[in-house]
């Protein structure tokens, strides 16, 4: 994960409000945001940019899953060999099934996603692809049943767009840079 760049504690409330804003619909005009915030259009434009450029903000087309053939959907908890985590992980990462990687403490070393069309997709993957990674030493599937929430959806914390305006963080209208 990469930990350069803005943080949330960097931001103003101008900033968090063109957040809020995106999260609820991604193709809404600058020109739209511009009017509902009080600010000018290059300011929203401007504040996206850097956004975008400072590596906080990254405006992607979100396929929906259900939506497609890959239905079977499987979570794998995956313990390695000492000193091969990072190999491993990468390995799986080029892998097209696999749409997840996180490096985990606690049972497994590393926490993966993987979308296959069928079940006989998906054994072909852990009885093949998976199986034949050198440094793997155990893995556990759970799968998916159902989906209620996922990363995209998440939204910032109430808690903390209260506690920044509280600080008195920016005001929306206010600066124009």
């Amino acid at each position: 994960m990469d930990r350069e760049g803005l943080t949330l504690d960097d931001l103003d409330d101008l900033d968090l409000s063109l957040l809020q804003a995106l999260q609820a619909n991604g193709r809404v005009p600058n020109a739209q945001i511009a009017r509902e915030l009080g600010v000018s259009e290059p300011t929203v434009r401007k504040r996206i940019e850097r956004l975008i450029r400072d590596r906080f903000l990254k405006v992607v087309a979100v396929i929906n899953p259900v939506r497609t053939p890959y239905r079977v959907d499987v979570v794998i908890g995956v313990k390695v060999r000492a000193g091969s985590i990072l190999e491993v992980g990468n390995a799986l990462a080029a892998l097209d099934e696999v749409v997840y990687v996180g490096y985990t403490t606690g049972r497994y070393d590393l926490i993966i996603e993987v979308l296959c069309r069928a079940e006989e997709e998906l054994f072909a993957f852990l009885s093949g692809r998976l199986g034949r990674l050198d440094g793997i030493v155990s893995s556990e599937t759970f799968q998916v049943l159902r989906t209620e929430k996922i990363n995209y959806d998440w939204k910032l914390p109430r808690e903390f767009i209260d506690r920044q305006v509280g600080r008195g963080r920016g005001q929306p209208g206010g600066s124009q840079g």
